[in-house]
């Protein structure tokens, strides 16, 4: 699954999937798309949730290897 796949699934023009939002309106939407506290969910989310499936832990031990 891609990574586009993955963004429609949650983010549609009625409601965000991360944030738990319902989305009436076109400037309630972009409202909310465009704010602070949605893009920390977000970037929260694909940290708990990466997008080739692997454990977010292993996957951040893994990278830091060679670092030291």
């Amino acid at each position: 699954m891609k990574s586009s796949d993955i963004d429609q699934e949650l983010f549609t023009e009625s409601y965000c999937k991360v944030c738990s939002a319902q989305l009436i309106s076109e400037s309630q939407r972009v409202a909310h798309y465009e704010s602070r506290k949605h893009a920390s969910k977000v970037r929260l989310y694909y940290m708990l949730h990466p997008i080739d499936g692997g454990c977010p832990a292993k996957k951040l031990r893994s990278e830091n290897v060679g670092i030291i």
